[in-house]
């Protein structure tokens, strides 16, 4: 039985799993995105270090049974990408990692087929493959975690364009964006955006039990920290997922008008505040996409949840050889 490894960067986390060519996961690990901060060599070497470590571990060797069971590593990341070339062109929540050659830097270290593809493009792939989009050949994805990414699953095959959802202007002067515009719907509906949103609203007076949680310090509010506050009731805390909601229904509503979808899957680290966000996003969602379009289009949970990008980037690979 092959074995692939996929790899899932993003701005926050990045997810490590072992993946049979069924698609049935093995093992995994999770750690913090590392040297987030810094300059692009550095975050090379130090994502090079923590795969050496996860297949040196003493659980995954177990589960590889010796190196030559590894057909290749599948990378997705947060960011612009050179398909071609395995290369991230910018990554607006990873800076440091801009220009970075990963498909040259993973094969010099491990000599193995490896393959590069954009975060949420491979997370619409590993919903596809094993997740809520298994039955579906007309889907798009969006991934809510520290940024906003999309992937497109057409006629039951990866779209490889570009497909930058978050990056649709959705208010024209706008919230400054990291990607240098303004007004991105990423920066109304991510985390990022949620932390930003609070954070300004709490220094222009307004009341919320996070100003207690967090000491006076805004630094340390964080998305997780802002749903668990309005889980408990925080009005501050209900009213910004209600507008996270409400933007991303705005642009799914922009999105089923261009493509005409059969559903939208959502998920993403901040999935969990699913509860708080759905009701408006469906609302805005049917209210501005044309009727002939959106009548029936599902809008879905992620099936996948936490593993459906790394999951995604090992099922690439394995097409990658496939076709060789």
């Amino acid at each position: 039985m092959k074995i692939a490894i996929g790899i899932d960067i993003g701005g926050t986390n990045t997810r490590i799993i072992l993946v049979d060519e069924t698609g049935n996961i093995l093992a995994g690990m999770q750690c913090a995105t590392p040297g987030i901060s810094g300059n692009s060599g550095k975050i090379g070497d130090l994502l090079v270090e923590t795969l050496r470590d996860f297949i040196n571990h003493e659980k995954i060797a177990g589960a590889l049974a010796g190196p030559a069971n590894i057909a290749g590593i599948g990378i997705g990341v947060a960011g612009f990408i050179d398909r071609d070339r395995g290369k991230i062109i910018k990554s607006p929540n990873i800076s440091s990692a801009d220009g970075l050659p990963v498909r040259e830097l993973f094969e010099k270290e491990f000599s193995l087929p490896v393959i590069v593809e954009n975060d949420a493009a491979a997370y619409a792939y590993g919903e596809k493959w094993r997740g809520a989009g298994e039955d579906l050949d007309n889907f798009i994805a969006l991934t809510l975690g520290t940024g906003l990414g999309g992937g497109h699953i057409y006629k039951g095959a990866l779209y490889e364009g570009p497909f930058e959802i978050g990056h649709m202007i959705i208010e024209p002067k706008g919230r400054f964006c990291p990607c240098g515009n303004h007004g991105c719907l990423e920066s109304y509906a991510s985390g990022r955006a949620i932390v930003d949103r609070v954070s300004t609203s709490i220094q222009n007076g307004a009341k919320s039990s996070l100003i207690e949680c967090c000491e006076g310090n805004y630094y340390r509010i964080t998305p997780e920290l802002v749903f668990q506050r309005a889980f408990d009731g925080d009005s501050l805390s209900r009213e910004v997922f209600r507008e996270v909601g409400q933007y991303l229904g705005l642009g799914i509503a922009n999105l089923i008008n261009l493509f005409r979808i059969d559903a939208v899957i959502i998920g993403g680290g901040l999935i969990g505040a699913w509860d708080l966000f759905i009701e408006e996003l469906t609302k805005e969602a049917f209210k501005c996409g044309l009727k002939p379009f959106s009548s029936n289009v599902k809008i879905l949970k992620s099936a996948a949840a936490k593993d459906a990008g790394s999951l995604g980037a090992a099922g690439l690979l394995f097409n990658m050889i496939a076709k060789a």
